[in-house]
């Protein structure tokens, strides 16, 4: 056994010590999440500083929770001593960070890792207690004895509050992995060929297993930094697509209900666009949560129907069609109308109400009500048939939320914000007592009716004070893929950082004119080739048009498996699914036939530049109509490179 085995066997028996101990003090509290039995997931590194006294060095690990027994100490991710981990600085409590140890992992088996020195290299980055002079005794601080008490609430990172808590010797379990371990840490130093961005690649570059996970030994310091913002504020998060904005959505819903950062939530909103995102994100949250609080993870359109007592059970709903897009200050005429109908005493029931609002009138700001008099006339005219059309949710949701004012949450965050509706903003406005964080990208608004800034979607809440950032570094997809989408946007848009995926694959574009074959079949004929290519990961076709390809792949020999999933004999499987539905998700390889029918069906390049971006390693684009003219453009340079 080489030394670099030798150190990730030593790594593993650490990390199996750890998840046995935490999972036996777990208690579920994600709402709307399948997962059903908790398991801690693996710690994500170590860090090395120099110790309060001169010439020691104390290690902490860093994990999804904190955990102190028998010798073992890990800091939780969710502690403010955990920036000394997951931040850019090269001090913390006054002392110098000396190198930080990220692990890789498969399932919960840590796989490989990686130093990254700080200083100067010297020696061993994590010295073991058989080779470091013992550190004195923490000073335990007043009202407990808990080593990390200080680490958890020493928000100001105050030098006075006392020596960081040390590391002790080696724990009574620790295993024997080889006398010659620890003879020579610096050789084995100089054979650890992985840098962290190695790691970071080949963790990117994993298969994709069907629903996003916690990555926080990827987690990078400008996606922490807006994870741990302070919700004293309210964030917005505008980033390019791959800037693993979803994981900042729903890292940031575990941490802020963390009691280890200090002053945790009570509960959580995590909206995002499809009850797709729902399975997709639960397992990630689940993966980090084991706080006191809930968070409560929805589609909107599950946020809505859950206002209206409408079962979504076995619907198929899924937000082909737009949303209501009401005239500008329909919202309060809408407010000024429930209030005359309150004021009558009619009964309470949003039945009611939508009868009164397209009966009564208002006498308030008689510019804004003429246009709403006039698009009231489209609606229809009994309660019943608006309420069967989901179109109709928000308008419905807003009434029954101005009716009857719902329990409200701690703090939304809402991923996938730039497709909201303004109904729907003013629905979610009423179910929040606290501050949010938007998450997004204005440059895949699905419908030219959506807010086109982010300034536009919250300029009438006065009280919160927002804060806005904007990430151009990609992580999720190749540099190859993000070019090809990005030739949709304004050349103003396009600038973005280098991907840590490389370049990889360029964007195959078939064209069925030169194939002679249905576009259809061609699209089939590619997930078996990139199912083959990618057996352990995901595929997924993304068109408006679902039946043509469905009635495809059954030709071929495909079985559906689910809702929206095709399966074959040999475990091949792709999900179909329309561009709506992809939003939010990530997959190994995607094909997007007929970019042509996206813009048709929304006016903009919204929903096709969000699938074309749905994919991390493997881009395929199948056609028959004409590309768009700035798509066809990109796929000339593609050929004459190839």
């Amino acid at each position: 056994m080489d030394k670099k085995s030798q150190v990730l066997a030593y790594e593993n028996a650490v990390n199996t010590r750890y998840m046995k101990s935490a999972e036996s003090k777990l208690e579920y509290r994600v709402a709307g999440s399948s997962k059903a039995k908790r398991e801690v997931a693996p710690l994500s590194g170590r860090v090395s500083v120099e110790g309060a006294v001169k010439g020691t060095v104390e290690d902490y690990y860093i994990g999804p929770r904190h955990m102190e027994t028998d010798g073992l100490f890990v800091i939780s991710w969710a502690a403010p001593a955990a920036e000394m981990f997951f931040g850019k600085s090269k001090r913390w409590n006054n002392q110098k960070i000396r190198a930080r140890r990220r692990f890789s992992k498969r399932v919960v088996r840590l796989t490989d890792y990686a130093d990254d020195w700080v200083v100067r290299p010297d020696g061993d980055p994590f010295a073991v207690a058989q080779n470091r002079p013992k550190p004195p005794a923490p000073t335990a601080p007043a009202g407990g004895n808990s080593w990390l008490s200080k680490a958890r609430t020493d928000k100001s990172r105050n030098p006075k509050a006392g020596p960081t808590p040390v590391i002790p010797d080696l724990p009574t379990w620790a295993p024997s992995v080889g006398g010659d371990l620890f003879s020579d840490l610096s050789a084995a130093s100089e054979l650890i060929p992985s840098t962290t961005e190695d790691l970071l690649r080949a963790t990117l570059a994993a298969p994709r297993t069907g629903g996003l996970e916690a990555v926080l030994s990827t987690l990078q310091p400008e996606q922490y930094s807006l994870v741990t913002a302070d919700p004293v504020g309210s964030l917005v998060v505008q980033g390019h697509a791959g800037t693993g904005k979803t994981i900042i959505a729903t890292h940031r819903a575990a941490w802020l209900l963390d009691a280890e950062r200090g002053s945790a939530l009570k509960d959580v909103l995590l909206v995002g666009p499809t009850e797709a995102w729902e399975e997709h994100i639960s397992l990630a949250v689940a993966d980090l949560h084991y706080g006191e609080g809930t968070v409560n993870i929805s589609s909107i359109q599950r946020v809505l129907a859950g206002l209206l007592g409408i079962d979504l059970t076995g619907r198929d709903d899924s937000r082909s069609t737009d949303p209501i897009s009401p005239p500008k200050g329909a919202e309060l005429t809408i407010a000024d109308l429930v209030t005359a109908y309150k004021s009558d005493r009619r009964g309470g029931s949003v039945r009611a109400a939508y009868e009164a609002i397209l009966t009564l009138e208002t006498h308030k700001a008689p510019a804004r009500s003429r246009d709403f008099y006039m698009w009231r006339g489209t609606l229809p005219r009994t309660y019943d048939t608006a309420r069967s059309k989901p179109a109709l949710w928000p308008l419905l949701a807003y009434l029954k939320v101005l009716i009857d004012p719902p329990q409200r949450h701690s703090h939304v965050i809402v991923d996938e914000a730039q497709d909201l509706s303004m109904l729907e903003w003013q629905t979610l406005m009423h179910l929040n007592a606290g501050t949010w964080s938007l998450v997004g990208d204005m440059n895949q608004r699905h419908s030219p009716r959506t807010f086109k800034k982010w300034k536009d979607l919250y300029k009438d809440l006065p009280s919160t004070r927002w804060s806005e950032h904007v990430i151009n570094n990609g992580f999720r997809t190749t540099q190859s893929i993000s070019d090809f989408a990005a030739s949709l946007l304004p050349i103003t848009q396009r600038r973005r950082g280098a991907s840590p995926l490389g370049e990889g694959k360029p964007p195959l574009v078939i064209s069925v004119a030169e194939r002679r074959r249905t576009m259809e079949s061609l699209t089939v004929d590619e997930c078996i080739r990139l199912s083959a290519a990618h057996p352990e990961g995901t595929v997924a076709v993304i068109t408006p048009n679902l039946d043509g390809v469905a009635a495809a792949a059954r030709l071929a020999g495909w079985k559906a498996d689910g809702r929206h999933a095709y399966v074959t004999g040999e475990r091949q499987r792709f999900q179909l699914l329309v561009p709506e539905e992809a939003r939010g998700l990530e997959f190994d390889a995607v094909v997007v036939m007929e970019p042509a029918a996206f813009r048709a069906s929304s006016g903009t390049n919204g929903r096709l530049y969000t699938s074309l971006t749905r994919a991390n390693l493997e881009l395929v684009v199948v056609h028959d109509k004409p590309l768009p003219a700035a798509l066809a453009r990109a796929a000339k340079k593609l050929q004459a490179l190839s």
